[in-house]
């Protein structure tokens, strides 16, 4: 009796492994399916491409990004609500570009500080803002962003100036 009740008991939590083996591959394959809805969805809605993660697929040109991502950080850091925040994080990136632009040979004009506290404080805390320097070229190394001089777009970096130049000007009136 011992012998087949433990045989019983093994046979039980095979089961058991093997239809929890079963839920999670339902699981992953409804997931899956749950995910391809939303990205047609998305792309249905939004006129944009997504992939299964949900995030976009970039087809459009880097100073479009910009743009886009100049005015979402302007009407979600309103100055009624957020005072300069967003002013002070878009001067940060064009200063940062400005100086790129006047010295391109020079390394140093080249990578943000990202533990500087006026950095920290102004444009590390707002993520759109980190996405525009990403969208120039920035890459992360270690404490900096640096802007590789392989991977410079001096056309980029001349639009993005002058448009945020223009946006900060609206800024000031």
């Amino acid at each position: 009796m011992v012998k087949a009740k433990k045989e019983f008991e093994e046979a039980e939590t095979r089961r058991f492994i093997e239809l929890q083996k079963r839920k999670k591959i339902e699981e992953e394959q409804e997931k899956k399916r749950m995910l391809e809805i939303l990205a047609r969805d998305k792309e249905e809605r939004f006129g944009k491409k997504f992939n299964n993660e949900g995030s976009e697929i970039k087809t459009n040109p880097p100073i479009d990004d910009v743009h886009y991502y100049t005015e979402a950080i302007i009407k979600l850091y309103p100055v009624f609500r957020c005072g300069t925040q967003a002013k002070d994080c878009l001067n940060i990136i064009r200063v940062a570009i400005n100086n790129i632009l006047k010295n391109p040979d020079e390394e140093k004009f080249r990578k943000i500080k990202m533990t500087n506290p006026t950095v920290e404080e102004k444009l590390k805390k707002i993520p759109l803002g980190m996405k525009i320097v990403k969208v120039l070229g920035f890459e992360e190394d270690g404490e900096f962003e640096v802007l590789k001089k392989e991977k410079t777009d001096i056309d980029l970096l001349k639009k993005a100036s002058s448009y945020l130049e223009a946006e900060i000007n609206k800024y000031n009136q």
